[in-house]
């Protein structure tokens, strides 16, 4: 009897079974304790030209992050599964100096002051038909995102620096598709605190084997807070074809994709509205893991109140703004539109899925060369290498061996 009313969760993987009561037919319930361990190493050096300082200021980015998860996999025999983790991240910047009483030593950075934001968050799991969906609620890791957004939508010290996302995230994958929509609650609102939210959503959809069809975008909402009211709304949408001839290249990658970018951003205190447009294109090309990969955009800036002041006199800046400062495209508004190019080569080894390296070089250009950055990651999951988390199959299984070998990790957006 007491066997039908509990069930047991053994520490070591092992199943725990429940049974109907009569034990004419049999129903288990799969409950295991679940773990992650998840390592990033981020390096970013920006170097600026002098001509290009109001991007910000030439420096480097360097540090680690490491987050171990715990807690409980549920699988019901209908093929449903249900994960409930918590942790901590384990976050240092390299340099930051915990001794000594001057102004620069922090005692933040002490090791027990290290310990940073927790997580808590709910996964559900199940297939319909040809539909794999998923669920996530709470406050999870960014990675569980698996859409490739740009440095339009992401700055790359964003994605390491503002790990968690707060909130909900929907994912659905089918044979030839891929989409995802979330939402983020960024800041709560409050005497200085500004309440922020951003709803974004990605999409992949294979037309052909070589053609696909996709978008990113992203809706920001900026409020105000008790001393600085004030609202802006900050909406961005980049839909785009990819061609993808890697197939019948034999080549790791060789794809175009081309889309506009189309804007709608609003000062509601002031009553400014600004449309930024523009047309996107990005090349790739990668073999033996090396690859070159140019982003030109001509258009007008997507950032059109970074340098705007709010009603404390505050300029918006990176506090409304995620992507990167390049994405000005000109530091002079009044001669918009204009281009920007993003030139990027890099090193990717092929190492494994739960363990992946990246060093690049990346040039800008904004009226001319405008700065460069040196960039290295390490992305280490436990949770990839115990094959646990959900993954997306392949949206056309290559055969041949060439092309096995030629998936390696994705590249930081599309």
């Amino acid at each position: 009897m007491l066997a039908a009313l509990c069930t047991g969760v053994t520490l070591r993987g092992q199943e725990a079974d429940t049974t109907s009561v009569a034990g004419r037919k049999e129903s288990k319930v799969k409950v295991r304790f679940d773990y992650n361990v998840h390592f990033d190493w981020f390096f970013v050096n920006n170097e600026y030209s002098a001509s290009h300082q109001a991007y910000g200021p030439s420096r480097t980015m360097t540090g680690l992050r490491l987050t171990p998860l715990a807690g409980l996999r549920v699988e019901q025999p209908n093929g449903m599964k249900h994960r409930l983790l918590a942790g901590i991240d384990i976050e240092k910047d390299f340099g930051a100096n915990p001794f000594g009483t001057g102004p620069e030593s922090d005692k933040k950075q002490q090791n027990w002051n290290l310990f940073r934001e927790i997580k808590v968050y709910y996964t559900f799991e199940a297939q319909f038909k040809k539909t794999d969906f998923s669920f996530v609620a709470g406050i999870f890791p960014r990675y569980e995102t698996r859409g490739k957004y740009t440095t339009a939508f992401l700055a790359d010290p964003v994605r390491f620096y503002d790990n968690n996302l707060e909130g909900v995230l929907f994912r659905f994958a089918r044979p030839k598709s891929y989409y995802e929509v979330g939402l983020d609650w960024n800041s709560k609102y409050g005497e200085e605190r500004h309440e922020q939210f951003n709803i974004f959503s990605y999409g992949d959809v294979y037309i052909l084997s070589w053609l696909h069809f996709g978008w990113q975008g992203m809706f920001h909402h900026y409020a105000g807070s008790k001393t600085q009211p004030g609202v802006v709304d900050e909406h961005v949408l980049n839909p785009y074809f990819t061609f993808d001839f890697a197939p019948m290249s034999g080549l790791q990658a060789l794809n175009l994709s081309v889309g506009p970018f189309v804007g709608y951003q609003r000062d509601r205190r002031w009553k400014e509205v600004k449309i930024p447009w523009g047309v996107d294109a990005i090349t790739e090309i990668r073999h033996w893991n090396v690859g070159i990969r140019n982003e030109f955009y001509y258009g007008t800036s997507l950032m059109p109140f970074f340098a705007v002041e709010d009603s404390q006199g505050i300029p918006y800046g990176d506090r409304l703004y995620m992507r990167g400062a390049y994405w000005q495209v000109r530091t002079d508004p009044a001669k918009l539109p204009a281009y920007y190019d993003r030139l990027e080569a890099y090193w990717q080894p092929r190492i494994s899925d739960w363990l992946r390296i990246r060093i690049a070089a990346v040039a800008h250009f904004n009226e001319g060369f405008s700065g460069w950055q040196q960039i290295a990651t390490l992305m280490f999951d436990l949770d990839t290498l115990m094959k646990q988390r959900y993954e997306m199959q392949p949206l056309f299984p290559r055969r041949d061996r060439r092309a096995r070998r030629a998936r390696v990790q994705p590249s930081q957006g599309r």
